[in-house]
């Protein structure tokens, strides 16, 4: 069997970038696959990979039904074939079946086919179901799409595919993501939402992904199939997509059409190129125009899989500083479409929370009014009103409204815009504690502040911040220069073990990680036998065995539902052992 294996190593939004491993091959997410059409290449997938390409995609029903290719790819597989070492996934004809309205090939055949030839990711012959037919042709399809599904899972030997349909009914969805999510797969395409992007519906495609996304297990890589302008990227991280597909690159250049991540130019709309990849440094526009076709078209490609591989570059340092949701309003407001389509996302507030880090390495800035809806700040608000009624001393945040003084110092309302214009005041020696114990509630909830009402607070003597946090000589906690909370000693964490009823802040691991927590090594998902569902990414938590005694207290990189399911990679950053 194909050895698979799918991590999170940082996130925000929603999104996340991951490490995908296929046959002892790599390749970190989001990341997208250029389509290589194996009977016409614009560019090699041996360029592909050199310009940092590590994913492509093709199509095993072409090969499978040209006699030439399918005789070498049997004989030789199906990287020689491509002269390609990379990972490369296959469609199955499902595109064809879509577009022409049948294929002279069954899903059994296809999917041993992909097999026979040595594909790392295979796809079985799924019904992709057009947006908008009626509920019973969506059904049916659906139906059929799920049958040859359980055939797939029955006879397959490597990692493949299983593509959500359902038209655009997003109970479908659902429904369709929920019963692949219990069979034996590795990926989950969206499938058939190609007509969508082509007539601009991107608020119909949030409809799609999010319905999608909301059924299905959330240790599985998801693959938006179609999707590869540059455009579309950051909204769709944002929303859970970790791997795209297009051959738009190639498409576009043929049209003489050049991307940019705001949207597409025509080459005769251009004086100047707006981009200083190595076509756009080497030739002005005119001279591009000047070229025979067949070359300008192999430069414009060129450019366009630069643009694609800058922009996703781009979305990941978003998500490793913390300002995705900054990216995606920036480019949702290139076209009117795709800002229609992010007032849509951030209608889905109890999925976008339920994902959204509860720290972030950047300031929260109030970049529109729509920022005042990213969950982060929706978030804050519903936590501060809480905390407000148990600290009544209020003062007015320029963003975020009536909130707790003693909360002034914390994230995200000291890391904002206007910081200095709402009276943030260094707490005095006898106040310090009521800051921690104000601090402790918003983050750990209700009842929290109970482990520290004894503390006695440091403060730091260059910034009267305050720094350790103690009781009776030991130390319980520290107050975080960066964020503003609170990280946890080992006595912190038996107090709040102690004041925090089962399963609140817990991450329960099994017997063979107990030892290694007790000493403060790291905590691997597959070790976690069960979590506090309201966990969030990026969470100090309580690690415990499975009688709930305290082992360990570290930060976690999964949400609640994540640390229950993921079965690879890191899922605690464990800080402190009871042993250490």
């Amino acid at each position: 069997m194909a050895e698979f294996r799918f991590e999170i190593k940082a996130r925000d939004a929603a999104g996340r970038i991951g490490k995908l491993t296929v046959n002892g091959k790599t390749i970190e997410t989001p990341a997208i696959m250029p389509v290589v059409n194996p009977k016409q290449l614009t560019v090699t997938p041996k360029e592909l990979m050199e310009m940092g390409f590590g994913m492509i995609i093709t199509n095993s029903y072409i090969i499978y039904k040209t006699p030439e290719l399918r005789e070498r790819a049997l004989s030789e597989g199906i990287h020689k074939l491509l002269d390609y070492d990379g990972i490369i996934e296959v469609d199955s004809g499902s595109f064809q079946l879509m577009r022409y309205g049948g294929v002279e090939v069954t899903n059994s055949e296809i999917v041993k086919f992909q097999h026979d030839i040595g594909v790392d990711i295979g796809t079985f012959l799924d019904i992709p179901t057009p947006p908008d037919v009626p509920r019973e042709k969506a059904e049916e399809d659906l139906r059929i799409t799920l049958e040859r599904a359980k055939e797939a899972e029955e006879i397959k030997e490597i990692a493949m595919n299983a593509a959500v349909q359902g038209s655009t009914y997003p109970d479908l969805r659902t429904y369709a993501a929920k019963k692949l999510s219990e069979m034996d797969f590795e990926i989950h395409p969206i499938g058939a939402v190609v007509p969508l992007m082509e007539s601009y519906r991107y608020r119909d495609l949030v409809d799609v992904v999010i319905a999608s996304k909301q059924g299905l297990r959330p240790d599985r890589p998801v693959h938006l199939f179609g999707a590869g302008h540059p455009m579309v990227f950051a909204l769709a991280v944002a929303m859970g997509v970790d791997l795209f597909d297009s051959a738009s690159y190639a498409l576009y250049a043929k049209d003489d059409r050049y991307m940019t991540p705001e949207g597409t130019k025509r080459l005769e709309e251009l004086d100047y190129f707006p981009c200083s990849c190595p076509v756009c440094s080497r030739y002005t526009p005119q001279e591009l125009r000047e070229m025979p076709k067949e070359e300008r078209t192999r430069l414009l490609a060129l450019h366009n899989l630069w643009v694609i591989r800058e922009e996703l570059n781009r979305v990941k340092q978003a998500i490793k500083e913390g300002t995705l949701w900054e990216l995606v309003d920036e480019r949702a407001r290139g076209h009117p479409k795709m800002f229609a389509a992010y007032k849509r996302l951030l209608e889905y507030r109890e999925y976008l929370e339920k994902n959204e880090p509860v720290t972030k390495a950047s300031a929260f800035f109030k970049v529109s009014e729509e920022s005042l809806r990213w969950p982060t700040a929706v978030r804050a608000k519903e936590r501060a009103k809480r905390i407000g009624k148990k600290f009544p001393e209020k003062i007015t945040h320029p963003i975020f409204g009536e909130i707790s003084r003693y909360l002034s110092l914390s994230y995200p309302f000291a890391q904002s815009e206007g910081e200095e214009d709402f009276g943030i005041t260094k707490p005095g020696k006898d106040e310090a504690r009521k800051y921690i114990m104000a601090i402790a509630e918003y983050q750990f909830g209700e009842g929290a502040g109970e482990a520290f009402k004894d503390a006695f607070v440091e403060l730091s003597r260059k910034t009267g911040m305050p720094r350790q946090v103690k009781a009776k000589g030991k130390h319980l906690a520290t107050f975080r220069a960066e964020d503003g909370l609170l990280t946890l000693g080992v006595e912190g964490a038996k107090r709040l073990h102690e004041v925090l009823p089962f399963p609140r802040m817990r991450v329960v691991v099994n017997e063979d990680a107990e030892p290694f927590a007790r000493k403060g090594k790291n905590v691997f998902a597959k070790f976690v036998v069960d979590a506090d569902p309201n966990i969030r990414p990026y969470d100090e938590v309580l690690i415990v065995n499975e009688n709930d005694e305290l082992l360990a207290t570290g930060q976690t990189l999964l949400n609640g539902e994540e640390l229950k399911v993921f079965q690879g990679g890191l899922a605690v950053k464990v800080r402190r052992g009871v042993e250490k």
